[in-house]
């Protein structure tokens, strides 16, 4: 039986030398080095080197978001400590600072998470970049196609990165161009948040007492009005109009189709049968299963207070549905609902930028850190809720007393990440703006289709394709 905890909202404030916001963390300390894990400290690979190579201290940069909670985490480098993603990566920051290993990771001044890849840009164009950076997987093509990051295969394997160890998702997602230009640090993705109880008091439980998920359009609709019937609750919510949320379930139900949002040649396909059938099915959650009036905060509370069964959020909030809820919670891949798996996901990542004022000793430290970063993924996937993207970490057992992971640990392997192609963002706003037209504004969806693909067009560069 599939037990039940609270946790806490992660924060959303992220700092920058930048901020970026959306995802949280994963799991504790990695158990490479035992001692370490039994402590709470993490890792500390490379603590004896002697700033890396110099000889001398090395300072370097680091641009990230997640939030500021310097208070918080003041003085602290037991990462079980954590509650947040900002507090995980912050207190591994700590860890690797306290260490013997001549480095001194510093970060750069904080601002609002949707500033944050503005800010880089221009940080980069000041010709004063950070040594390292955090990164979306859908915002390197954007970086890596204007040589403003370096590629690092090489680099990684001389720090004993095994970067074949990465599920096939990360893989792809630090990638540009068949050049890696990035550590992956986690996969976050959509999923499932279940409210047991309700489905157990509309009999769709199993003899585990665990909830059964639908297989077929039919089947959704089925529990729709069972639930519905046999409770007081709406059987599904979801932020319907702020960050998106229904842009990632529409590429999820695409992709279960065998679908794809854009090409192999990079242009944007929404107004086919896939993407017709996938926006149909959002239209009828949203009539006849929710409340499109519901945003992010309020579609999470209405959850919370157990007037949903099914909430589609992230990983980054299972820890917090955890602690807080008063029902039995489940935090579950995105049910199958057409022919394959299928969720949106995507992946924060570490960077090196080509920084041509960076010596040789920053640019060994960068690495020396980066590398610390990667012996502790299972921390930060434990204190996080994010998946582990090592197949080592997810299948080594240091996940294991992590509340809810074995639910969805299985979509390290099958997360469908949004494309890797310049221009990406504009584009997604665009087919987030017209999705959102017809469930909220009464936009014929065929129109919003046909309007998203040449809109998505403009921003990608493909238009007349």
């Amino acid at each position: 039986m599939i037990t039940t905890r609270r946790l806490r909202v992660t924060s959303l404030l992220l700092a920058l030398a930048l901020v970026v916001a959306a995802c949280g963390g994963d799991d504790a300390a990695d158990t490479d080095d035992g001692d370490a894990a039994d402590s709470g400290d993490a890792t500390d690979d490379g603590a004896d080197d002697d700033g890396a190579g110099s000889g001398e201290e090395v300072t370097i940069s680091l641009a990230r978001f997640f939030g500021d909670c310097d208070e918080s985490t003041e003085g602290v480098t037991d990462v079980t400590l954590a509650t947040s993603e900002c507090e995980v990566i912050q207190i591994l920051t700590n860890a690797f600072n306290e260490a013997d290993n001549g480095v001194t990771v510093e970060r750069l001044g904080g601002a609002v998470w949707d500033q944050y890849y503005t800010q880089l840009s221009t940080v980069f164009a000041s010709g004063n970049p950070p040594n390292v950076a955090v990164m979306h997987s859908h915002r390197l093509p954007d970086f890596a196609g204007r040589d403003l990051l370096r590629p690092i295969a090489d680099d990684l394997e001389s720090v004993d990165v095994d970067f074949s160890d990465f599920t096939e998702p990360a893989q792809q997602g630090a990638s540009y161009e068949d050049e890696v230009y990035a550590l992956p640090f986690d996969i976050h993705g959509s999923l499932w948040h279940v409210n047991v109880d309700l489905f157990d008091a509309a009999g769709l439980t199993d003899d585990a007492g665990d909830p059964i998920m639908p297989t077929s359009v039919d089947e959704l609709r089925e529990q729709i009005e069972t639930v519905q019937s046999e409770t007081d609750a709406l059987y599904f919510t979801q932020d319907w109009f702020e960050f998106g949320v229904g842009a990632r379930l529409f590429l999820g139900l695409v992709a279960q189709q065998g679908g794809s949002i854009v090409d192999a040649d990079g242009v944007a396909t929404v107004d086919t049968p896939a993407g017709q059938e996938a926006l149909a099915l959002l239209n009828e959650l949203a009539s006849d299963a929710s409340d499109p009036q519901q945003g992010y905060t309020d579609s999470q509370a209405a959850f919370l207070a157990g007037e949903a069964a099914v909430l589609h959020n992230g990983t980054w909030v299972v820890d917090q549905y955890q602690r807080e809820s008063d029902f039995t919670y489940a935090a579950l891949q995105v049910p199958v609902v057409y022919d394959e798996p299928g969720f949106w996901g995507d992946s924060h990542m570490w960077v090196l930028p080509a920084a041509s004022n960076e010596d040789d000793a920053q640019r060994a430290a960068s690495l020396q850190f980066v590398s610390f970063l990667y012996d502790n993924i299972g921390a930060w996937a434990k204190g996080t809720g994010h998946l582990a993207n090592r197949t080592s970490v997810l299948t080594g057992g240091e996940l294991d007393d992590a509340p809810q992971r074995d639910n969805y640990a299985d979509a390290a392997d099958t997360a469908v990440f949004v494309p890797a192609v310049p221009g990406w963002a504009g584009a997604w706003d665009a087919l987030v703006d017209e999705l959102q037209a017809t469930w909220v504004s009464d936009k014929d969806p065929a129109t919003a289709l046909a309007d998203a693909e040449s809109r998505m067009n403009e921003e990608l560069g493909t238009a007349g394709s």
